[in-house]
């Protein structure tokens, strides 16, 4: 194998599919990076048995070749060279990589490719393009909410779900739910598919800060999913089981409808949380005539308090919240005005954006101290 590339190049394609790679394996060769270099440049994999990730690096191939790289030295030495470094990658039958760069040199050992599981090749038959912008914002507004809980497996993914001319995206961790629904150009064929969060996360990262993106493709097996954008392809396996019936989660009616300026009760949530003094505390919103207060306390030795208008002439109202529930959803929905829709204090809250009726974003309350 002889190759010559550039550090950025490489760099970047190390770094995307580094992160499949998963630091508890217990097998030696899936710490290493897949190196395959071939007529079309170099192409990089990685996986953890669950997520898989392939790109491909321009390069000038001298002469072709396949073996396996230990990830986290290739990085670490790839990242102490200056940009704009030319790099020649040579190896021989001794299964020893050798990385030169100007008076810069890297010798590592591999490890033959006969151990490395096999990552199947993209089919864009039957595949699904969607419009990159609208994956990214929809993963951006609900993968927050997944459960991490991993005795509720289920649960550990984004709920798909495509029908005629609609793509919606549930993800629940039992106590909060994101919902996000969008309209697509044109019919799809049915999809229904619990996609684990970690490949959710690694698509949203490749579409991450692309203005003048392609279209994703997404194909579907029995038991995988595959998306391609641009030359990335993750690959990965589904979670099995039912996810739960959302509609059911949902409150169909409310009692009170605040109209809030997102950024101010953004702001003083989490000024209100410094009062809590430990995640996973309280934070009380109070209503009365044309105000709501916003507080926490904990333990006599700090409390913390807010105030915003708003409009509401009803009876004294109190609920309490995870302030950290609240706060990541308005920081995902990026938008100026939410309504914030309740009905009493022991039934759950629904914050969606003004003029969006098919986002809604669901958190049970906690008793109020």
């Amino acid at each position: 194998m002889e190759i010559h590339c550039q550090k950025e190049d490489l760099l970047k394609g190390v770094a995307l599919v580094q992160n499949a790679i998963s630091p508890r394996s217990t097998l030696p060769v899936l710490a290493n990076i897949l190196f395959e270099a071939t007529a079309d440049g170099l192409r990089l994999s990685s996986t953890d048995l669950e997520v898989g990730i392939r790109c491909l690096v321009k390069a000038d191939v001298q002469s072709s070749g396949v073996t396996t790289v230990p990830a986290k030295t290739l990085g670490e030495f790839l990242r102490t060279l200056d940009d704009g470094r030319d790099l020649s990658i040579k190896m021989g039958d001794n299964q020893k990589m050798e990385i030169r760069s100007g008076r810069d040199r890297c010798s590592l050992a591999c490890l033959p490719k006969d151990d490395y599981p096999v990552l199947p090749e993209f089919s864009m038959d039957k595949a699904i393009a969607l419009n990159h912008s609208l994956v990214r914002d929809m993963i951006h507004k609900t993968v927050f909410s997944v459960s991490t809980d991993e005795t509720r497996y289920v649960l550990n993914g984004v709920n798909l779900i495509i029908e005629n001319d609609s793509i919606t995206l549930i993800a629940t961790d039992g106590r909060r739910l994101a919902f996000i629904q969008r309209t697509l150009t044109d019919k799809k064929a049915p999809v229904g598919a619990i996609i684990p969060t970690k490949a959710v996360n690694e698509l949203a990262r490749v579409l991450a800060g692309d203005e003048k993106g392609a279209d994703v493709y997404m194909g579907f097996t029995e038991n995988q999913v595959t998306f391609q954008y641009k030359g990335v392809v993750i690959i990965s396996r589904l979670i099995e089981g039912n996810f739960p019936s959302f509609d059911q989660v949902i409150p169909k009616s409310h009692d009170i409808q605040l109209k809030l300026k997102t950024r101010t009760i953004l702001q003083a949530t989490q000024r209100a949380a410094v009062g809590t003094l430990e995640r996973g505390g309280s934070v009380r919103y109070n209503l009365t005539n044309g105000r709501l207060q916003i507080s926490a306390s904990a333990q006599g030795r700090i409390e913390v308090e807010s105030e915003i208008e708003v409009d509401y002439k009803g009876d004294p109202f109190i609920i309490a919240f995870n302030p950290a529930y609240l706060v990541d959803a308005l920081k995902a929905l990026e938008c100026d005005e939410i309504l914030l829709e309740l009905s009493t204090p022991l039934n759950p809250g629904v914050i969606r954006p003004v003029g969006d009726d098919h986002y809604k974003y669901v958190v049970m309350p906690m008793q109020v101290s």
